[in-house]
């Protein structure tokens, strides 16, 4: 991860050298910390789709009524453990890519680059296609996290709460809290199905 060389002084208004400083620091946050949510999403649905390829094929081999099937069963109780802590892994990571993705937005407005905090923004040259934020860089959000700005901005919360919202509605996080969910729906109707086949043959008999 890129650190910053320059050290800032605090007690003096910031130049513009110091915040493009910032600026290249963060935005190395941001790479970082979205690609190890990506990653860790993808390391845990690549483990709980293994595992839940082998529960499942031993699950087809089950001979009703044999009761040492009930060892399958370990394979929906580890899918669910391990939906859970991805789940918290993958949160962790985003929580932190929101704080630095507030970080730098903050600095793009105080470069006057993006974001204008008062008046718009103009170049010269003018940009031929601006964006919706009066810029010439162009800025798409997901329409939920568009509506978590614009109330932010209304209602001019603070960054950590702005942070905080964005890690609730991002898409990353949401396609996340989809795989596990399923991942764990999945496990439930499979340790339902063992216990079924497993021990009903043996009721029946009895």
């Amino acid at each position: 991860m890129e650190q910053t060389n320059k050290v800032v002084n605090t007690h003096e208004p910031l130049t513009r050298p110091h915040l493009l400083d910032l600026y290249k620091h963060y935005w190395s946050v941001n790479l970082a910390e979205l690609g190890f949510c990506h990653q860790y999403l993808n390391f845990y649905t690549g483990l709980l789709s293994a595992i839940l390829a082998a529960t499942i094929l031993g699950f087809l081999n089950i001979k009703f009524g044999d009761l040492h099937a009930l060892a399958l069963l370990l394979g929906p109780v580890l899918i669910v453990v391990l939906a859970i802590n991805g789940y918290s892994t993958v949160r962790t990571f985003y929580r932190r890519f929101a704080e630095a993705w507030v970080t730098t937005i903050n600095i793009e407005s105080m470069l006057q680059i993006r974001y204008p905090k008062e008046k718009p923004l103009t170049f010269v040259p003018e940009p031929l296609y601006s964006s919706y934020e009066k810029s010439f860089l162009t800025t798409y959000y997901w329409p939920k996290i568009r509506e978590v700005f614009n109330k932010a901005r209304v209602e001019k919360w603070k960054a950590e709460q702005l942070a905080e919202e964005l890690s609730k509605k991002g898409t990353t996080l949401f396609n996340a809290k989809i795989t596990f969910f399923i991942f764990g729906m999945v496990a439930a109707i499979l340790f339902v199905g063992i216990v079924l086949a497993t021990t009903i043959p043996n009721l029946v008999q009895k």
